[in-house]
């Protein structure tokens, strides 16, 4: 899936006709456009409807100018991130509300990812296509995929906003559209439980046509996360954490033993994309021919929109206007070893690379954020995928689940469990790769003789900086747990830098973002059960 568009047209056009009860001959209208019922009559055209589903996925990561970058969302919120002035409501919490454009695009493009695999997942139902498969386990694999992809778009509803809908099936009609708020862990129970359906399913590793599509290891690892992601909410229940290490378990151990062998830069580069340590990407990628169009989403397709990612929010390009400007938190840079390696694959100062001017937007000495720049997919020649027009899109993929990631989730799941010792073999392996990541090795991290939990928070904060909405999760499910107190925290244990009152933060509203207006408006069940408390 690394070099390709696997569906061009993100949606199926599907036509009818009206019957009409008339001997007129001229009302005989020929069919013009396929029908649903006969459109997937190949593996080809099934793969067509899985990659929609993928597809999606670009307008949370690409530029998309004309309807809001999505990146502040799941960028500012936390304490490692900033923004680049101090009116950005994703950071400050001041007049965040449900009107805010980030939260509403991002809500539709989560639901509109579903209503995909939803579709898809409809049609691999029963023994229907059953003929038109020819390849040994695809069909399970295809299931596994929608289920995976619509497991991590509950996941984050929940994670974001706790009372979303539960879309579980196909809509096809209005009053199918109009669906309550979930309650409790129910959207989380529902990820939970499809990905423990789709783990078997899964193929263990595609072709290299392929790379990139989910696999076993994927599920496994996402399982991980969501079992202790429950636990810290559930009173650190040690059912959950069991579940934890048990779905480690099962991922490979080829890939885990083949963790070390990838240095943390080659984790961010295109050159090395889809490699052991990375589980799930999303697979940008840059018209072969033509362009790219930055300020359309990608559901015009063809050579109109556009499948690439973006990621000029860390330096000075024009095109950042919509997203704004984000940098790393006097807190976070603080918090770096200095010749820990992964603070100079993440952010540059003054050495940072232009290519003689050549890449006009990347200025050594812009003075934003200490003078530091976050480059994590950009350090260097990591930079250098971009389409040619406007040098806006970038063929480099946003790693969404790391091997890394996982096993300091593992890590919590042990110490909570009394298992000190596996735990601290785990943190010590993501600190081992780090400071073997260059050569000669580093000295930090160095290996920890006892872990604690405050080690392993320390150590995500560093590992997964400015990667997707890992430290506002990790955040909040660490206040649920009882391991921070986020109502003490002020601006600058925030990281906010910028005037102090202007930071709103507030324990009691701010967990949660506010559910957007127009679901309230367009959703009857939703407006009755009201706003998220305190909007």
């Amino acid at each position: 899936m690394t070099k390709k568009k696997y569906i061009l047209a993100c949606t199926l056009m599907i036509a009818g006709l009206v019957g009409f009860n008339s001997c007129d001959k001229n009302l005989d209208i020929n069919i013009t456009k396929e029908l649903e019922i006969n459109y997937f009559g190949s593996e080809y055209r099934i793969t067509q409807g899985i990659g929609a589903a993928y597809a999606e996925i670009t307008n949370i990561y690409s530029a998309d100018l004309s309807n809001q970058s999505k990146q502040g969302f799941w960028l500012l919120p936390g304490d490692d991130i900033t923004a680049d002035g101090s009116g950005n409501s994703l950071e400050t919490f001041s007049a965040l509300n449900g009107g805010n454009n980030s939260i509403r695009m991002m809500w539709i493009t989560y639901y509109k990812i579903i209503a995909r695999c939803n579709f898809m997942l409809e049609k691999l139902d029963g023994t229907t296509l059953d003929e038109v498969y020819k390849t040994a386990g695809l069909k399970d694999a295809n299931k596994a995929e929608m289920l995976f992809i619509r497991s991590w778009c509950n996941f984050k509803l929940w994670d974001n906003w706790k009372k979303a809908p539960l879309q579980d099936k196909r809509i096809i009609s209005v009053a199918d559209a109009v669906l309550p708020p979930s309650k409790d862990f129910e959207l989380l129970d529902n990820a939970i439980a499809s990905l423990e359906t789709a783990a078997p399913l899964a193929y263990d590793s595609w072709n290299n046509l392929n790379t990139g599509r989910i696999t076993k290891d994927a599920c496994y690892g996402l399982l991980v996360k969501l079992y202790v992601t429950r636990a810290c909410y559930n009173s650190k229940n040690t059912t959950d954490y069991g579940k934890a290490i048990t779905a480690y378990g099962k991922i490979s151990s080829s890939r885990v033993a083949a963790f070390g062998s990838v240095k943390y830069g080659e984790s961010f580069d295109f050159r090395t994309e889809n490699n052991p340590e990375s589980l799930f990407e999303f697979q940008a990628s840059i018209q072969p021919a033509g362009q790219d169009n930055a300020w359309l989403d990608n559901d015009f397709g063809g050579a109109v929109g556009q499948m690439a990612a973006f990621f000029h929010y860390g330096d000075s390009h024009w095109a950042n206007y919509s997203s704004g400007i984000f940098g790393p938190s006097d807190k976070l840079m603080n918090a770096f070893d200095p010749a820990d390696p992964r603070k100079s694959e993440t952010f540059k100062g003054a050495d940072v690379e232009n290519y003689g001017w050549s890449y006009w937007w990347i200025n050594p000495n812009w003075g934003k954020f200490g003078n530091h720049q976050l480059v994590k997919y950009t350090n260097g020649d990591r930079g250098k995928k971009l389409d040619p027009m406007w040098q806006i899109g970038s063929n480099n993929n946003p790693r969404l689940l790391r091997l890394a990631d996982v096993k300091l989730c593992l890590a919590e799941a042990y110490l909570a469990t009394g298992n000190s010792g596996a735990a601290l073999t785990q943190v010590n392996d993501v600190r081992e790769r780090a400071r073997n990541s260059v050569s000669p090795a580093s000295a930090a991290p160095a290996a920890l003789g006892a872990v604690t939990m405050a080690d392993i928070m320390k150590e995500r904060m560093l590992e997964l900086a400015g990667e997707d909405g890992h430290r506002w999760s990790d955040l909040k499910r660490w206040h649920a747990a009882g391991y921070i107190n986020l109502a003490s925290w002020t601006a600058t244990d925030w990281g906010f830098s910028f005037a102090a009152n202007l930071f709103k933060f507030d324990v009691s509203k701010n967990l949660l973002f506010p559910i957007p207006t127009d679901e309230l408006n367009r959703n009857s069940l939703m407006s009755a059960s009201g706003q998220n408390p305190g909007y």
